[in-house]
This record gives C-alpha cells, structure tokens and sequence, in this order.
C-alpha cells in the first residue's frame, strides 16, 4: 500500500515527537495551559457567565486537536437516546463550513454544500435536526424555536466552549491523538491531559470496550448499489481519506484483503474535481464524512465506507445511567 498527498501529520509534524521545534515552543505550552486553566477557573467562579439552555445538554468532546473519532460516539448516543423516547438534536461548530459566525439548521438527514462536512455527516447518520453555529447557545434558540419538541441537545465538539452550560460531559480519546503529550502549539493538546478527570464519561476509541468496523458500501451515485468489501478483493483499489487520521482508514480497508492505494489528505479538506479525476481509473473507497464533499463533485466509481460501531455492554451500561440521570433531574 502506498499513501500519497499531505497527511494532517505532516502539517504538524512537531505536534507528535517530542523533538528540537516542539522543545522550543514548549515554553509557550506552558503560557497556553495557563490561558486555559484561567479561563475555566473564570467560568467556575461565574466571572464569566455561561449560558443555560431549558433542555440538557450533553457535551461528547476531546482534548486533542483531532482525530479521535467523536462522531460514531454521537451517532450511538443519538440512537440510545432515541430507542429511550428522547427527541435530541445535534449543535455543532461547523467547523469550515460558511456558518461558522452566522447559524443554519439541517432538519433530519439534510445536507448542504455549506453546512461543512461533519455537519453534514451527523445530519444523515443521526437523522435528527442539527444546528450549525460557533454560538450553539444562539443556535439551540434557534433551533427550539422551529422544533420545541426537542428535550436534549448533544453537543458535538464543544468540551472547550464553557459559554454553553452542559448536564453530562463525555471524552472520547485515541491514544496517539495525545502526540507528544504537549499542549498546543508545541503539541496537540487543546487542554492539559488530567482535563479528562472532571468528565462524567470517558470512552477509550482504542479501548476493548469499543468495536468497530467496516460495513458494506454503497454507491455514492447510487445509494442503493451496495458491495461487501470482499467484492474489491484481488484487484487493486484506491482510497481517499481527509480525515484526522488517514492511516487508519487505509489500514483498515488493507486488513480486510484489499490491495489499496491511499491518498491522504488533511482534515476537513475540500476536494477538488481536479484530485477526483486523477483518481478514476479504477474503484475509489472513501468514508461518510469525505462522501458528503464529493458528492457535489462529477465521479462514478465512488464507494462510501461506513464505519461501524457498537459499544460493551459496560460502557452502555454506564452510558445508559448517565441518560437516565437526566430525567431524574
């Protein structure tokens, strides 16, 4: 297998060795870890005011800049939380997409080139309403406003934005999303790593307590032509990924007999038809969250891979009393 285009790693390279640049912006880790702690203990003392929505608020968030697979985790919170008779909606930065100051809302499996890619994603994965904004608190209103039948919102992505008050806070992480264990800019961190302890939940993605994947394909042109994978077996196969960790998704496809050629391309990268075309010659895997971008591009040998997830029964256990926490309140 080969891997070709840029990596998100490769954008930081520093981030994941401790090496000559990350010791030399380590003393700026140190300032940046002390802008964070400030900042929450300004929140906790209620100098700066968060904002409480009428309905709970679960936050499913990470402490790394990426990469630890957070939206399986809300797709399985959002169909638990449906199976109990909840009505929940989505908030989401939107991270990229031409809301990000302003607000949109996707009713339940809509998608629009503009909402950004995981938007998108958790719009057709979750099927339930998603609000679009960098102020989820403005968004949430929004949101009620339209459809006052929601009771919850889970909040992907938004450990660090203490403005939103939550009810329950779960942290989804992957070992090698740490890095070199430093806080940004010389590391990955968003927040120091003990950060996780104040969490009510913390789901290990590499963990034996979570399983995950890959489920049959589809057409991204014709949604209802669908492949085992072991249908691509013995030919050689591109794979396209613009995700936190592209290797993964290659490796993933490579475990399962497939003789793959990978392209990796940074998180959250808008595709050109340009990259499309070079890659036509032979059947093109992609995940969701890249499939919602091409879409909107010309291409005909396009298979979307999902990724599929379930939980131990432990870690749904404990998931369960958590939900169940929240009517009691």
């Amino acid at each position: 297998m080969t891997a070709t285009s840029t990596s998100s790693h490769h954008q930081g390279w520093w981030l994941w060795s401790k090496n000559p640049l990350s010791l030399l912006l380590w003393p700026l880790s140190l300032l940046f870890c002390s802008i964070v702690w400030l900042r929450h203990l300004l929140y906790q003392y209620h100098i700066l005011k968060a904002e409480r929505l009428p309905k709970p608020v679960i936050i499913i968030g990470n402490i790394t800049v990426g990469g630890s697979g957070k939206t399986p985790i809300v797709g399985v919170v959002v169909q638990m939380m449906k199976k109990k008779g909840w009505h929940p909606a989505i908030l989401t930065r939107g991270y990229k997409s031409d809301f990000e100051q302003g607000s949109l809302i996707l009713n339940p499996g809509e998608t629009l080139p503009a909402a950004g890619d995981e938007a998108n994603m958790l719009s057709e994965l979750c099927q339930c309403p998603v609000a679009i904004g960098a102020d989820r608190f403005s968004a949430a209103q929004q949101l009620l406003h339209t459809m006052p039948e929601i009771d919850v919102f889970i909040a992907d992505d938004g450990l660090q934005h203490y403005a939103l008050d939550r009810d329950i806070e779960i942290i989804v992480e992957r070992q090698q999303a740490y890095g070199n264990g430093f806080c940004l800019p010389a590391g990955p961190l968003r927040e120091p790593r003990n950060r996780i302890r104040r969490a009510q939940m913390i789901i290990d993605r590499d963990g034996a307590g979570v399983r995950e994947y890959l489920g049959a394909c589809w057409n991204l042109r014709q949604p209802e032509q669908t492949r085992d994978l072991d249908a691509f077996m013995g030919n050689p196969v591109y794979a396209l990924a613009g995700i936190g960790f592209p290797q993964i998704f290659f490796d993933q496809l490579s475990s399962r007999g497939l003789i793959v050629e990978g392209h990796a391309f940074p998180d959250h990268h808008v595709f050109t038809q340009k990259e499309l075309d070079e890659l036509q010659d032979q059947p093109l895997l992609v995940t969701h969250k890249d499939a919602v971008k091409l879409r909107y591009l010309d291409g005909e040998n396009i298979w979307v891979v999902p990724l599929e997830l379930s939980l131990s029964d432990d870690l749904q256990s404990n998931l369960l009393k958590l939900l169940e926490s929240l009517s009691d309140g």
